[in-house]
């Protein structure tokens, strides 16, 4: 019983580390990229999904596979290699927020081209982020005592700034 509860375990823990090591690697909230992929696969690292174009998505972070070629991407590892997913979302990412800041437009850019849904996204993601605060804030009232689950220095925050209707659809 105690081996099989470890090795249930081993998996997320390493997943965690994942998240925080793209995190520091692209310079992006940990928690973001956890919301992101549990709003695209349930954080299952073997997720695939047919989208209505006829594209696929694979994995933990649901990596669209025209980023294969544009980003020289193994398929494979995608779906065998959670590390690698997290990567890649990460890079993905912190391309968005390189051309339009830390926004919720970046957010939104990570899963779509068109405005009204990239709003859309942003506000799944918003509200993923809200109820991990949330479930977060409870276990450390929980915990309050134990050394170490102070995670205040972990805030998430974004700018806000005006765009025009190009730089939201994508163009130069």
């Amino acid at each position: 019983m105690l081996a099989a509860c470890v090795s249930f375990l081993l998996p997320v823990s390493a997943q965690a580390f994942c998240f925080e090591e793209a995190g520091s690697q692209y310079n992006i909230n940990p928690q973001l990229l956890q919301s992101i992929a549990r709003v695209e696969s349930g954080l299952n690292p073997k997720a695939v999904n047919i989208n209505k174009n006829g594209s696929a998505d694979f994995g933990l972070m649901q990596i669209n596979e025209a980023w294969l070629n544009v980003l020289h991407l193994n398929r494979e590892y995608l779906l065998s290699d959670p590390c690698y997913n997290v990567m890649t979302g990460a890079r993905i990412l912190r391309a968005c927020i390189d051309r339009c800041g830390y926004t919720w437009e970046a957010v939104g850019c990570y899963n779509a081209t068109g405005r009204s849904k990239r709003v859309d996204y942003s506000w799944k993601i918003y509200r993923e982020l809200k109820k991990e605060a949330a479930k977060n804030t409870k276990m450390v009232k929980k915990n309050e005592s134990m050394p170490g689950t102070d995670r205040s220095d972990r805030s998430f925050h974004f700018k806000v700034r005006n765009v025009n209707e190009s730089e939201i659809n994508g163009e130069p």
